[in-house]
């Protein structure tokens, strides 16, 4: 049987890698027999010295592995074959099962679409471990032809596979198991809804909203409520019903900050304009006196959604709290302020207020960030010495310099005047050493 499959994924790297005209298809499992022949004591010597440590087990050993798989790698597709025998082991032992994952691993880097019929043979066996390998090297093969297999495949997972089937359709991204995939969201298991929703935000297929807004009212693990409402975002943008199904999250003593912060975020891409329940609870946040990034992201969505006033109520808030002699001298007040500056685009006035944090502020942490903050002002000042000025306080290394431009298109810009540019090449030489 391996002697076999040699044969079939030689043929197949010879059909992927032959200039057409030269071979006619008839002749490809001639030429693959007497080519694989010739080559295999040769591609059996390569990887001899591997298999050993291709048996250990990878959670134990995984940075030496990792060193060994990319060797393995580097021998390119003659390893291919050889390499796919042992995804599908005789005698199924805690090593053999080790072998066969780590050569999936090393499969996983070379282009598992060159060889799927291999694969999809390997994913309709009878071998368990065969399956489990090959429904992880299907979803990495970036062919639709895997959609179907795996599709099949999950309509009876066998035990320990429908997750590993999941993953694979959300690497796939493909719409098609939608339908699917989404009743795994009724899984009374967690990981399985996890997997179903990444997959979800992986696809984006609109034909299952109906079914995710009914789970999103029944789901109880709090951690996973975000996911739901990154893909609301995607895929129902100004919808009532949507928007409707997120307002109970906005519960604050249910919720994580960060996750709350980030559905009020995404809300903004998924109330209708002038949605009035939308609105209303938003202000309740703000008139109740709430001045940090909550109520910002609050007032953001409002003005998304048509109400320019939560913005102004906002700055009238904080302007109130600075009046109290007990927090004129807070930072984190002048933070506030500034951070509503710079999202109305008043980059002056942000500047201002991140210098006044610079003064009060206790923690080096806090100043370091700040000065990134005032990088990110002066860039869309185009005021490029004080750019640099902020550039050179700051004691950003290069790729935190390099990782902000990304964020920010007028930082990117700064990044490429003459001088700064020259600066910030001196800096990259100094932390390589070169």
């Amino acid at each position: 049987m391996r002697n076999v499959r040699f044969l079939q994924v030689a043929a197949c790297l010879i059909a992927a890698t032959t200039v057409p005209g030269q071979v006619s298809l008839g002749d490809l499992p001639a030429l693959a027999r007497s080519r694989a022949e010739r080559l295999r004591p040769a591609q059996e010597q390569a990887l001899q010295p591997y298999w050993q440590d291709l048996a250990l087990e990878y959670r134990d050993n995984a940075q030496y592995l990792d060193s060994r798989i990319a060797l393995v790698a580097a021998l390119g597709d003659s390893a291919v074959p050889l390499l796919l025998e042992r995804l599908q082991p005789v005698a199924v032992t805690s090593q053999s099962r080790s072998l066969a994952a780590n050569c999936r691993r090393v499969l996983e880097r070379l282009d598992p679409g060159s060889f799927l019929d291999a694969l999809v043979e390997l994913a309709q066996s009878s071998n368990e471990v065969a399956r489990v390998e090959a429904i992880q090297l299907l979803g990495r093969s970036g062919s639709p032809r895997a959609v179907p297999v795996l599709l099949s495949s999950y309509e009876s997972p066998q035990a320990g596979e429908a997750l590993l089937l999941l993953q694979a359709f959300a690497r796939l991204g493909d719409p098609a198991p939608a339908e699917k995939v989404v009743v795994a969201l009724a899984s009374s298991d967690r990981t399985l809804r996890t997997a179903a929703l990444d997959y979800l935000l992986a696809a984006k297929p609109a034909s299952v909203l109906g079914t995710v807004l009914q789970s999103l009212l029944t789901e109880k693990e709090r951690n996973l409520l975000p996911k739901y409402v990154a893909y609301l975002a995607a895929v129902a943008g100004e919808n009532d019903a949507a928007a409707r199904a997120v307002l109970p999250l906005l519960d604050r003593e249910k919720m994580d900050f960060r996750d709350l912060l980030t559905i009020v975020e995404k809300l903004a891409a998924i109330a209708p304009k002038d949605h009035e329940p939308t609105q209303k609870k938003l202000h309740e946040w703000i008139d109740a006196g709430e001045t940090g990034s909550l109520a910002l992201a609050a007032a953001s969505t409002l003005r998304t959604t048509g109400d320019k006033s939560g913005m102004k109520k906002l700055l009238a808030n904080i302007n109130e709290q600075m009046k109290r002699p007990q927090r004129r001298q807070e930072p984190q007040l002048y933070e506030d302020r500034a951070n509503l500056h710079c999202a109305n685009e008043d980059w002056k006035d942000a500047a201002d207020d991140y210098e006044k944090v610079l003064d009060l502020a206790q923690s080096d942490l806090l100043r370091r960030r700040i000065r990134g903050e005032l990088i990110r002002c002066e860039a869309h000042r185009s005021r490029w010495d004080r750019m640099l000025k902020w550039l050179r306080d700051s004691e950003w290394t290069p790729a935190e310099i390099e990782a902000l431009a990304q964020r920010d298109e007028a930082v990117r810009e700064g990044l490429g005047r003459p001088g700064i540019r020259a600066w910030l090449l001196t800096q990259q030489r100094e932390a390589t050493g070169r």
